[in-house]
Parts: structure tokens; C-alpha cells; sequence
């Protein structure tokens, strides 16, 4: 009877009561659909702060162009132009200040590894030979040399007995060669021949021609990049070459070359070796250019806690006839910080200072975790070297190769790379110009990430602006409708009260009818809420595009796709709109209680009094 009588009261004031009716369910639908929307955004956001990763890259800039003049024997003189990056700017200018680094920027070496097959080799391999010309001469264009013998190299290029051909290119005042003398020399490929003295060679046979290139002189660097005083190569000619003499072996010079002779035979079997915190601070790797194939990659504890575990390539795998799960030893002997050439890696001397081969600094057993294959296209200077495997950073004793460095460089993109947390680019580099260095210059990496979050950021105060309309018309319309249902209705009160009704009686009757149009209104603009939001998510995947290229929110961005980014997985299920719902119950319960609660203290009679007056 209490429902049936204030339903009756209620519908007395047909108009007041479908007012309120639709401005309850406006009020529940805009807390139904700006919850929603904030609970998917807020979702989106998370899951794609798993997904996307902001990688950077260093690159010391160019400090100056430089142009000089040269000789070239073919050609004569010409001029070139290059770029100097200047004074070598170290690792350390990275730790600063505001960097909220994720992993660390850190200048990667490659390490050269020792394993029991030919790795690299190609026709065009530099080559050590004795070899004594077969006239008297001087090498101003291709002069002809007998090879006596072929020391090392490629025995498919050249055999003892062969006749091949070197040339002075870039000397203005080339070299005399002596018949009969036996001379020893390391040749490069340099072009093919050229002269009066090859006159007999077709040009379509394409007969190569060699220079005479470094031999002995160490090239030994410092960690901090210091060239280690190696008192042959203070006074050696780039492209200087010996003569054989009956005890020329037994000599400095002549046991320099002995090992020399021994450090081809460890280069041919040398694969290179990459140090790094994660497989996405390698750019091949984060374009995806790179991919497992095989097994699994590193995982973060691995490259945390510094395990044997590696990665290399299918071309690697099958060399060495080796699969994901088995143990591959790694013998790393040497370091590079230049770039390397993505058929091998290859130093331009493994002979240290005191003129030996770099001895082995760490050997360790790797278990092969994953097989990964390489883009075939180049990455434009960030490509992997051919055989390369990849181990984590905290594997290898710190600074253990500090006395095995075979050449050195500046900060580049390649080996210099960090990550920070998505959306913070703008951050790191603000804290970077307060750092005041210059001369390195940044790219940054987000797959799209920066534009991405601008679009959920934009759709996350829209959806803010509803919840904040809802939760202020909500209120607004209660606590308004409420004080009309009730105090309007003071002479019911009085006279239920008059007739024995107790005070919980008297609400009940009078709150019933309010709270029973709240839910009616609460649960229809909750539904239209829900269905609204499906809507909003269905039209927001057919129409909206995300860019995911390489996104460079601080360097300009150039050549992007566009990829799109469904919200499907986000849809919203009934659970914020019913929670948006028993908020808005809960109100007006609360505010209900609270008005009745006001109208309930005043005695009957006073009321009455009020009403005549």
C-alpha cells in the first residue's frame, strides 16, 4: 500500500515527475557514457604503455667540413670534402640530471669472437704475400708482381706463382721495386688494372689490381679512446711493405708479420659480438628489419642478471649447424667502437702494441635462446654484421676489453642507444639543454606512441567532461527534485504524523515514489549510456588512424604510414555504467534521507502553523 499510495502522490504532479523522470536519465546516461569512455581510454593506455617502447639514438654531430687534394695514379689530382666530427665527446656526458632513463644510454663495442668455422671471406680479401716483381720498376700505374708465396688469404684470389698487380695509387712519388728482391707486403683490392704495362689484358676480363696497406703498425686504443703509443707505428708508412732477407723472421719487424700471418687465420673465423640492455635498443631489432625465427628472445631478467644466454642469426645457425637450445662458446678477443660492415667484421690490425694478437679477454659457454633473421635490405647504416650474435651487457665483465680496443669512434646511432619511458621525449630533452653540452644530436623512436596518446588525451578530457557534466546535473537535479517531492509535500507529513504514523512510516511513504523514479530514470540513461559508448568505439575504429611509423616527436618526421589501432579489445561491458548507475542511486538515497531527514524534525503541529501562516 505504501508503494501504490506515493506512486499515486507522484503521479498527481504528472509533469514535476516526468521532468524529473528524463533529466535523471539524461544525468545517468552522461555518467554511464563519460565513465565509459575514461575507463577504455584509461585501459588503452595502459595496455599500449606494454606495447610501444621509446627508444633513442646519439649521434655526435659533424663539427667541420674539411677539403683536401689528393693524387690518384689514374687520375690525378682530385679534390674530396668530408665531415669531422671533431674532439671525441665521451660516454659519460650521457648520465645528467632529468634523463629518467629506463636503460641507460651507453656506446656499444662489438666484440670480435672466435668460432671453429670460415665466417667471412669474399675474392676481394686483403691478402699477405711475398712476392718479388718480374722487372725492375716503379709502381706509377699496375706493375707487375709474382707471388712466391701466399702467406694468407683467400687461396681461390690468388696462389704462389701468380702473377698480380699493385700500383702506388695515392703517391705522388710512387716506389721502385728491384727484380730478384723478395719483398713482403699486405695487399688490398684497390680497382682494376690500368697502364701501359697491362696493355694485353682486355678491359672485360676485369683483372684486379692491389695496393700496398698498413702491415704491422697496431692500432690499440683506450677505453677513453687514446691511441696506445706503438713505437712502429710512430714511424711506419701506411702502406709500407719489407724485404725478405735470409733472417728477416728472427726480427722485430719479422715477428710482427709472423703474427700478422696468424691473426688472418683468426679473422676469417671471427664473428661479431653485440653487448646490449634489450634486443629493441638495436634499431633492426625495433623495426622489426629483424625478427626470431627460432626459440624466443633475451628476456629482461636474463639481460638483468647478466645470464649466457644469445641470440644469432639463421644464416649463423646454419653455419655452425647449431639450433635454439644448444651452447655455442664465445672466445671475444678483441673490441670495436666502429661501425661494422654488415658482411663481417673485420679491424684494420688485431695486432696489439706490444705487436701480438689480442689474446682472448673472456671466454663463456652461450646457450642459443633464439635465431633471429636479418632484413636482406639495408637500414640505412643501422644494419647487423653478417654472423652477429647478441648477448646481454651484463654477461661480460665490465670493462674487461679495456686492453683488447682495435679501434675507436665517437657516439653514433648505431652503437649508441637508450630507452626512456613513452611520452617523456619532450622531458629528456629539456633536461638535456639544462645539461648544456653540445654536439650530440638525439632521434627519437615511439612507433607512433606521442601521437597516439595525444588522441586518447584529447578523448580523455571529452570523456572527463562528461563525467564532470553528469556528476554536476546529477546532484544539481536531486538535491533539486528531492527538496520539491518532500517539502512540498509538508501537510501529508503533518497529518500522517497527526494520525500515528511514525517518522520511518512517513519517508517511506513519501521516498518510495522518488526513489523508485530515480531507478526508472538511473537505469534507462545507464543503458543508453552503454549502448552510446559501443557506438562511440565501433565509429572511433572505422574512422580514426593512428600513425605508428618511426615517430620523431623532437627531430622532423619524414615517410611515415599509417597503421590502424583498433579499440576492440576495450569495449566497454555493462560493469561502469551499472557502478555509474549505483552511484547515482546512492545520491539520491543520500540526498533523499538528508531532505526527509530535515522535513521529519519539525513537529506536526509547527508545520501546520507554517502552512496557515
Amino acid at each position: 500500500m505504501t508503494v501504490y499510495y506515493s506512486m499515486k502522490q507522484i503521479l498527481r504532479s504528472p509533469l514535476k515527475s516526468i521532468l524529473f523522470l528524463l533529466l535523471a536519465g539524461v544525468s545517468a546516461f552522461l555518467l554511464a557514457l563519460g565513465g565509459s569512455l575514461w575507463e577504455i581510454n584509461r585501459a588503452m593506455l595502459e595496455e599500449f604503455e606494454d606495447i610501444f617502447t621509446t627508444v633513442g639514438t646519439v649521434e655526435q654531430k659533424t663539427d667541420h667540413v674539411e677539403t683536401g687534394r689528393h693524387w690518384d695514379a689514374k687520375d690525378g689530382y682530385y679534390y674530396t670534402q668530408w665531415g669531422r666530427r671533431g674532439e671525441r665527446i665521451p660516454n659519460a656526458v650521457m648520465d645528467f640530471e632529468g634523463a629518467d632513463y629506463i636503460l641507460d644510454a651507453k656506446q656499444r663495442p662489438t666484440f670480435g669472437a672466435l668460432v671453429d668455422q670460415r665466417a667471412i671471406g669474399s675474392p676481394y680479401d686483403t691478402m699477405l704475400v711475398e712476392a718479388e716483381p718480374v722487372n725492375s720498376g716503379t709502381a706509377y700505374e699496375s706493375f707487375p708482381m709474382r707471388a712466391k708465396k701466399v702467406l694468407a688469404g683467400d687461396e681461390y684470389v690468388m696462389k704462389d706463382g701468380d702473377i698480380f698487380y699493385i700500383c702506388d695509387h695515392y703517391e705522388e712519388e710512387p716506389r721502385s721495386f728491384e727484380a730478384g728482391t723478395t719483398y713482403i707486403m699486405r695487399l688490398n683490392f684497390e680497382g682494376f688494372v690500368h697502364g701501359s704495362k697491362v696493355e694485353h689484358i682486355a678491359p672485360e676480363e676485369y683483372v684486379v689490381e692491389y695496393m700496398p696497406i698498413n702491415s704491422v703498425a697496431s692500432y690499440q686504443f683506450t677505453i677513453e679512446g687514446e691511441r696506445v703509443y706503438d713505437d712502429v707505428a710512430e714511424t711506419e708508412d701506411e702502406r709500407v711493405f719489407d724485404v725478405v732477407t735470409e733472417d728477416f723472421y728472427e726480427t722485430e719487424r719479422g715477428k710482427r708479420w709472423l703474427e700478422l700471418i696468424r691473426s688472418y687465420e683468426y679473422q676469417f673465423c671471427t664473428i661479431p659480438v653485440t653487448p646490449v640492455d634489450n634486443t629493441q635498443l638495436l634499431m633492426p631489432f625495433y623495426w622489426k628489419d629483424a625478427q626470431i625465427s627460432e626459440g624466443r628472445d633475451i628476456t629482461e631478467e636474463e639481460y638483468a642478471e647478466g645470464k649466457p644466454v644469445c641470440l644469432i642469426s639463421q644464416e649463423l645457425s646454419l653455419l655452425l649447424r647449431k639450433k635454439a637450445g644448444d651452447k655455442l662458446s664465445l672466445p671475444l678477443y678483441y673490441a670495436l667502437y666502429s661501425e661494422v660492415h654488415k658482411n663481417g667484421i673485420q679491424a684494420a690490425s688485431l695486432l696489439n702494441a706490444e705487436g701480438k694478437v689480442y689474446p682472448v679477454f673472456d671466454e663463456q659457454e652461450y646457450e642459443i635462446v633464439g635465431i633471429y633473421t636479418p632484413s636482406p635490405v639495408s637500414t640505412n647504416g643501422y644494419e647487423l654484421g653478417r654472423h652477429q650474435a647478441i648477448v646481454p651487457w651484463n654477461a661480460i665483465p665490465e670493462n674487461s676489453w679495456s686492453d683488447n680496443i682495435a679501434s675507436t669512434g665517437p657516439m653514433r646511432g648505431f652503437n649508441t642507444s637508450f630507452q626512456i619511458p613513452n611520452g617523456t621525449i619532450e622531458d629528456f630533452m629539456a633536461a638535456w639543454e639544462k645539461h648544456g653540452v653540445e654536439g650530440l644530436e638525439f632521434r627519437f623512436y615511439d612507433n607512433g606512441y606521442s601521437n597516439l596518446k595525444n588522441g586518447i588525451e584529447s578523448r580523455k578530457l571529452m570523456s572527463a567532461i562528461f563525467l564532470a557534466s553528469g556528476c554536476v546535473l546529477s546532484a544539481m537535479i536531486l538535491c533539486f527534485f528531492a527538496n520539491l517531492f518532500i517539502t512540498g509535500q509538508r501537510q501529508r507529513i503533518a497529518v500522517e504524523r497527526l494520525l500515528g504514523r511514525t517518522k520511518r512510516q512517513c519517508a517511506a511513504s513519501l521516498l518510495t515514489g522518488f526513489f523508485l523514479l530515480s531507478v526508472l530514470g538511473t537505469v534507462a540513461g545507464s543503458a543508453a549510456g552503454c549502448m552510446a559508448t559501443d557506438r562511440a568505439v565501433k565509429a572511433t575504429e572505422e574512422t580514426t588512424e593512428f600513425d605508428t611509423s618511426f615517430s620523431n616527436a623532437v627531430i622532423a618526421q619524414a615517410d611515415m604510414e599509417e597503421a590502424d589501432l583498433s579499440a576492440a579489445e576495450h569495449k566497454p561491458g555493462v560493469r561502469t555504467a551499472a557502478i555509474s548507475g549505483i552511484g547515482m542511486l546512492l545520491a539520491a538515497v543520500l540526498i533523499g534521507s538528508g531532505v526527509m531527514g530535515q522535513a521529519l524534525r519539525k513537529e506536526p503541529l509547527r508545520i501546520l502553523g507554517e502552512l496557515e501562516e
